[in-house]
């Protein structure tokens, strides 16, 4: 009898034992399935805050575009060289070299008739001509003259005074909002060479 006891006692411990491991694993499982949930939420809480913050960074770049001073001085710019918006744009494309037709077309999504209408403005103002396509005689690409050179120059310097609204920032700040949109603009390869910024070297550099 005594014999059969430990047993007994022997086979309640080993059950108690397997039934401890047992709740010490699902323990383990729940707090692991706890923190895998816990980090996808965080993930997707940060995911969210990061969409959020680049599309109001956008709309900020948008209002500094569309309103603001710069409507007005494209406007001012456009009537000091007798050019429409569409013509000085592509103005800018073509400094980095002719185009053809049909990709000016496709690159800026124009009517053809509409975009002969701007070039046409190009040629009578002196600033691009019509040149025979290098190796397709029913095609016609466009290039910039001299004088188109000098005019676009000229654009690009009245264009490129900073509104008053920038001074708001210190020249650190200013600093760092130009290599970090200097980063945004290179991520955009289809950007004119001419419209790209540069880095400037302070004093202390």
């Amino acid at each position: 009898m005594i014999e059969a006891a430990r047993e007994a006692a022997g086979e309640a411990t080993a059950r108690d034992a397997t039934a401890r491991d047992a709740g010490t694993r699902e323990a383990g499982t729940r707090e692991a399935g706890t923190r895998e949930a816990g980090t996808r939420e965080a993930g997707t809480r940060e995911a969210g805050t990061r969409e959020a913050t680049a599309r109001e960074a956008w709309r900020a770049m948008l209002a500094l575009t569309f309103s603001g001073e710069a409507p007005s001085r494209m406007h001012t710019v456009c009537q000091a060289f007798d050019l429409t918006p569409a013509a000085l744009k592509i103005l800018l494309v073509l400094s980095g070299g002719p185009r053809p037709m049909r990709e000016l077309v496709e690159m800026f999504r124009h009517d053809p008739s509409y975009l002969t209408s701007v070039v046409d403005l190009l040629e009578r103002r002196g600033v691009a001509r019509r040149e025979p396509h290098p190796t397709d005689r029913r095609a016609k690409t466009v290039a910039m003259t001299e004088e188109g050179r000098r005019v676009l120059a000229q654009a690009q310097e009245m264009l490129s005074v900073p509104p008053a609204s920038l001074q708001v920032l210190s020249p650190d700040e200013q600093q760092q909002l130009l290599r970090l949109l200097i980063r945004v603009v290179d991520a955009e390869p289809t950007i004119p060479t001419a419209l790209r910024p540069r880095p400037v070297t302070s004093p202390s550099d």
